[in-house]
């Protein structure tokens, strides 16, 4: 019987993989040999002997370039997964506990500027808090789920290779400079039609944002002129012309929170559209082995549970 404090399988040689995921990454010897800090020559003799022990090619060459066989195109994503895990469990033993951290990728600026950034600094007060590293983003479609701690998504919570929790629900309203409603008021939506609409023109995740014509719709206004107005593709600089006094945006509960709050915005009306979509934060599975991990997302769930109170 096996000891289970042992490991069970034999690795291949650690300097031949390590030169073969480079080059299988970079596509090329010599960027591989430029990374690892070593010659070309080396970066070949080591995937040379890597595919001499495990008896078959994963390298070929193809004039002046080199290509991938079947089994170094079935290997290679793996490879560079678990250097990844590698380097970032060599990073922590470096830096002991006091050193560690968790990465937050968010590919919404405005839930970071609006609702995120200032509940981070409540996180840090916390004892239990670390480092976050956080990075915004306009795609993850092709993100490796080992490539983040968390990742906070818009959408219907249906990914696959993580682990999802939702924050809140994506409400639409109409949201405006409370300094706007003293030259026009807004006491009615049919009110709008002497308004500059400020249009947000976003796509992403395959989800649609509910625009003005079906705002209005809902209201029971849809011969409202929706094609004026002024219009954006980053949500963000949208709210700032509405905080700024510019015109009426559509905002969601949680990225306007702060702003309706504090008074910089207000909503008008009552009426809003629920949609099936939601912000999620994302996990790879193996995440919650790290108490820190664990901690984070307690906390994140508690403010968002907060904000929608």
């Amino acid at each position: 019987m096996l000891n289970p404090q042992t490991y069970p399988r034999r690795l291949a040689a650690l300097p031949g993989l390590r030169a073969f995921e480079a080059v299988a990454r970079l596509g090329s010897v010599r960027q591989a040999a430029a990374e690892l800090h070593v010659t070309p020559g080396a970066v070949s003799q080591q995937v040379k002997a890597l595919e001499a022990e495990i008896g078959g090619a994963l390298v070929q060459r193809q004039g002046t370039g080199i290509v991938l066989t079947r089994m170094g195109q079935e290997v290679k994503d793996d490879l560079t997964a678990a250097f990844r895990i590698l380097a970032r469990v060599s990073d922590r033993m470096r830096k002991g506990l006091k050193g560690l951290s968790l990465r937050l990728r968010i590919e919404d600026p405005a839930l970071a500027a609006n609702w995120l950034l200032t509940r981070l600094q409540r996180y840090r007060s916390r004892a239990d808090s670390v480092d976050v590293v956080l990075e915004t983003a306009t795609s993850w479609s092709h993100m490796e789920p080992d490539a983040f701690d968390f990742d906070i998504r818009f959408g219907l919570g249906d990914w696959e290779d993580v682990t999802a929790h939702r924050l809140f629900a994506d409400e639409v309203f109409p949201v405006c400079s409370p300094r706007l409603l003293t030259k026009h008021p807004l006491n009615e939506p049919r009110d709008l039609s002497h308004h500059t609409l400020l249009h947000l023109d976003w796509t992403g995740q395959a989800v649609i944002w509910p625009d003005w014509p079906a705002w209005l719709r809902v209201a029971g206004v849809p011969d409202i002129d929706t094609t004026r107005g002024i219009h954006f593709t980053d949500f963000a600089l949208c709210l700032q012309a509405a905080v700024a006094g510019q015109g009426v945006s559509l905002g969601t509960t949680a990225v306007v929170a702060d702003a309706l709050s504090d008074g910089r915005l207000v909503a008008p009306f009552e009426k809003s559209i629920l949609t099936p979509f939601a912000y999620y934060v994302v996990h790879a599975p193996d995440v919650m082995k790290r108490p820190e991990a664990k901690g984070f997302l307690d906390w994140i769930l508690e403010e968002a549970r907060l904000t929608e109170v």
